[in-house]
């Protein structure tokens, strides 16, 4: 049986890995005497519901020191849900509280309410003041929270109230959402609303080089066959301490291993079928950047391919193709698309870096003519890229916007390797 999974999130506790700096904030915030907020950021499939299901696992929470006699954890899902309203969002909420109290005196009162056609902040109060008083903290844990703070049936009573329950009744907020909640608002009035100064922001980001082997490691335990060190080198490289992308890896490698595969026939079969499944889940990366984020992850990739290293640091190269880079690789940074070592930024994996090389680049035959560049250089007033106008067929047209601003500082011939050969390298 392959113990490498993806596509669902982890429940069982001893299959969950990393994450100990993450929960000690979010543990160490809700055991304040103020019982704190936190906000839990981090891009899709970056291991948020896995977190919120780990910290909600009985075993778990009581080992933390949230123990069902003090701390009431009320796990919900809002994901696809666009057309809920204030009165559904509650009552989904208590009848789920319903079922996670461990008080059976409590249950009664839980249950009238959430059948209640429709209740005000009063009613929330009265029933969160009872909790209180048993000595209970009722943790909000509220995975896609973004559907309720875009929505525009939730106004700025809505989370108004929600911070008073916070502050004054014995509640705990845990929402995790793609991006920071105040960027995730459907008005400027709810933008500026005081709920969203409440919460400490924890970014989930990709694993550290030291979490990222645990997982492996701790997967490949129940294998017959351990996996060589390049076998091993090989998966962290192609996750790229994405736990996700470390699963898909593992997977695909215990999967080609049982047919027989051994040393590049194997990574290459591993790569090609990472690739479908890694696929969909680039161009959703791709698609939410914007042109200036596309600009700086091309700069990045052409420095890291780049054959004649420059003295000049990433930064200051970065600046030259975008003058907005540096603020550009602080969001690509928490969503996990860019990692940082010894001021060098780089692409999370290879693997990506061979995505955006084939959705920025032509196929043979199918290049732009010389006249189409002359004519596009000529609408565009862009002399200062005609030197490298060359080039320029290589890539699609509407990326030549993008391309063109880095063509001047490096050049992109180098970074046109296989992601076989960007991969393998490092291993075989």
């Amino acid at each position: 049986m392959n113990p490498f999974t993806f596509g669902n999130p982890i429940k069982d506790p001893t299959h969950f890995y990393g994450r100990e700096a993450e929960i000690r904030q979010i543990t160490n915030r809700l055991l304040s005497s103020a019982h704190e907020s936190t906000s839990i950021i981090g891009e899709r499939r970056i291991g948020k519901t896995s977190l919120l299901y780990h910290l909600s696992h009985p075993e778990v929470s009581a080992r933390l020191g949230l123990t069902p006699d003090k701390f009431c954890l009320v796990y919900a899902d809002f994901q696809g849900l666009t057309d809920i309203t204030p009165t559904r969002f509650w009552q989904r909420i208590l009848k789920k509280m319903s079922r996670s109290v461990c008080d059976e005196s409590l249950k009664p009162a839980i249950e009238t309410l959430s059948g209640q056609e429709s209740f005000d902040l009063f009613d929330l109060e009265d029933l969160f003041e009872m909790t209180q008083k048993k000595g209970l903290t009722v943790v909000l844990m509220m995975d896609e929270f973004e559907y309720v703070t875009q929505n525009p049936n939730f106004k700025g009573d809505f989370f108004g109230g929600l911070r008073a329950l916070a502050i004054h009744h014995g509640v705990a907020l845990l929402p995790a959402t793609r991006r920071e909640l105040v960027d995730l608002c459907h008005s400027d009035e709810i933008k500026g609303s005081p709920f969203f100064n409440i919460f400490a922001n924890v970014v989930l980001r990709p694993f550290p080089l030291t979490e990222a082997i645990a997982l492996v490691d701790g997967y490949e335990t129940s294998l017959d066959e351990t996996f060589s060190a390049e076998e091993r080198a090989f998966i962290l490289r192609l996750g790229g301490g994405q736990p996700f992308f470390l699963q898909i890896a593992g997977h695909y490698l215990v999967e080609a291993k049982s047919q027989g595969l051994r040393a590049r026939p194997l990574f290459e079969r591993v790569i090609a079928d990472f690739d479908q499944q890694a696929d969909p889940h680039y161009t959703y990366l791709w698609s939410h950047c914007t042109e200036s984020e596309k600009i700086t992850l091309l700069g990045i990739l052409a420095l890291n391919r780049e054959k004649a290293k420059k003295s000049a640091s990433h930064a200051e190269r970065l600046q030259k193709m975008n003058p907005r880079a540096q603020l550009d690789v602080v969001p690509l940074g928490k969503r996990g698309l860019v990692v940082e070592t010894d001021g060098k930024y780089a692409l999370f994996s290879p693997s990506l870096e061979r995505w955006v090389l084939r959705e920025i680049m032509t196929a043979p035959g199918e290049e732009e003519s010389p006249a189409s560049v002359d004519e596009w250089l000529h609408k565009g007033g862009r002399d200062k890229v005609a030197p490298v106008k060359g080039n320029l067929p290589k890539f699609k047209k509407k990326y030549w916007p993008i391309v063109s601003n880095i063509l001047t500082e490096v050049s992109f011939e180098v970074i046109g390797a296989t992601v076989f050969d960007l991969l393998l390298k490092t291993v075989v």
